[in-house]
């Protein structure tokens, strides 16, 4: 007889030994005392306003609920509607007021007791937590029953792996969502409900992929391998989700074997967060523009629109234009017109030549590297002869303070004679400071150029500069047009490329 059979028994004994008539029962199986949005208490409710039952029979306080002021409440409930309730194991009836103090002590106590066990088993989660615990596999991999080892599941991470390599082609998060609903592929919601049979939604049900599906996929770590746990806090007591910062939450790199590699996920990790900024939209079906959102006149300030153009043989390209021109005529501004394989040709020329600048940046930098190493010698007894002058000068000060002592008439001569050892001590300290980190700055600095030169030769790796990699690099395209009807051209690159390019 399992715990719920044994709990009915009881209270059906008492009740045929006590003369009460049974009208009805009500019970949660699996479910949480703390929380009063439950299927039996919403059955007990119904009886209670139509006036079926005069009496709640339950095996301990505990069994109608372990929350202290929500029980409290419903206790009140209950009395103000001439129903009692009567717990059996533990003698209590709340119509009863000798019990009311009573009754508050079992409250909680039992509220305590859910909130230590609730404690625990956090506690318990965290640490496994921390050793790498994968409490639910997306999409893309499976356990194996026998050894228990992550493994990838090729058909599905294939579907991965193509909506990465959609996104940074330019798909929008809706038109590959759309196409595949159309291919009738079967959404993550599939994969999860074959591993824990859970209860969908009716959408869910019919497994169909939404732009929020595709992005949550696109944003999910997991796939480059990195395993990362306790990013939210869910409390089932009071109904809240918070989120952990970065540096709290428990990463672990090479966990899994990757479906994506971390240079394709760092490209549409970029669109991620610039598509939005620049509110870049595509035609149903189509591929989002590679200079949308970041092209705009540098007369009016409105964005240049991108129009398809066709020739006679039927090819197709695209071709940009002000959009204030496009809608309000040439009385509002000129067209500006460019076509995207001119920008192209610009913006690979500034590439190419904003690496050839950091090249150029990074032999002189070898050059103050190797100064340095000459004149380290030389530095290093400067840097003794400061120390032992600064040395002396603390001497000073202490002997001119047990001077001031004995000599108060003077005080103001022997403070100003103190404030300007102090002075001599800082700037000298000051000096000291710049000669070491003279030599790590320029260290740090090759470094750093070494690393945008390599990634720049990564970008003209290609034979045209991908969609991620153009915004990883531009920030924006000002187009001017002059009274001769030329186009200039200027780009604005992100972070320390560069500043200001004219092209």
């Amino acid at each position: 007889m399992n715990s719920l059979q044994n709990q009915r028994q009881i209270l059906a004994d008492y009740a045929e030994q006590n003369g009460h008539e049974i009208v009805g029962e009500s019970f949660d199986d699996n479910v949480s005392g703390m929380t009063f949005q439950r299927k039996g208490l919403g059955e007990l409710e119904l009886a209670v306003d139509e006036n079926r039952i005069d009496a709640v029979l339950v095996k301990d306080l505990s069994r109608l609920g372990r929350h202290r002021t929500q029980t409290a409440l419903f206790i009140d409930h209950l009395r103000e509607n001439n129903v009692k309730v009567i717990s059996v194991t533990e003698g209590i009836d709340t119509a009863n007021e000798n019990d009311d103090l009573l009754i508050g002590f079992k409250q909680i106590f039992n509220d305590f007791y859910a909130k230590d066990i609730s404690k625990k088993v956090r506690a318990g989660v965290r640490q496994k937590q921390k050793n790498g615990m994968v409490v639910n596999l997306p999409m893309g991999y499976y356990k194996d029953k026998n050894t228990n080892e992550v493994l990838i599941d090729e058909i599905a991470a294939d579907i991965i792996r193509e909506i990465f390599q959609k996104y940074i082609d330019g798909y929008g998060l809706t038109t590959i969502a759309r196409e595949l609903n159309s291919r009738n592929i079967k959404s993550p919601e599939y994969f999860s409900h074959r591993k824990t049979g859970a209860q969908r939604t009716q959408m869910c049900q019919k497994f169909l992929w939404t732009q929020t599906t595709v992005k949550r996929l696109l944003q999910n770590e997991i796939y480059t391998g990195t395993l990362v746990n306790h990013k939210t806090v869910t409390s089932k007591i009071y109904k809240t989700r918070s989120f952990v910062p970065d540096n709290e939450q428990y990463r672990h790199e090479n966990f899994l074997p990757p479906i994506i590699d971390m240079n394709v996920w760092d490209k549409a990790q970029i669109l991620l967060e610039q598509r939005p900024k620049s509110n870049v939209r595509a035609a149903d079906g189509r591929k989002i523009h590679r200079y949308c959102g970041m092209i705009k006149c540098a007369e009016c300030g409105a964005i240049l629109i991108a129009k398809r153009r066709k020739y006679s043989d039927g090819t197709e390209w695209v071709e940009y234009t002000c959009n204030s021109h496009h809608r309000y005529g040439k009385e509002y501004c000129t067209p500006h017109r460019i076509r995207e394989e001119q920008l192209d040709e610009i913006v690979t020329g500034e590439v190419l030549r904003l690496k050839n600048k950091i090249l150029y940046e990074s032999e002189k930098y070898d050059k103050i590297i190797k100064d340095w190493l000459k004149e380290k010698p030389r530095c290093e007894q400067r840097i003794s002869q400061h120390k032992d002058k600064i040395s002396v000068l603390k001497n000073q000060i202490e002997n001119l303070i047990m001077e001031r002592i004995g000599d108060r008439e003077h005080a103001e001569i022997y403070n100003g004679m103190i404030k300007k050892r102090e002075e001599e001590i800082d700037c000298l300290e000051q000096k000291i400071a710049d000669i070491l980190n003279y030599s790590e700055v320029s260290r740090k600095k090759k470094e750093q150029l070494k690393s945008t030169q390599q990634l720049l030769e990564e970008v003209l790796k290609e034979p045209k500069i991908t969609d991620a990699d153009l915004r990883l690099l531009i920030e924006k395209v000002l187009i001017h047009q002059n009274e001769d009807k030329s186009i200039d051209v200027r780009l604005e690159f992100n972070g320390d490329f560069d500043e200001k390019v004219i092209g």
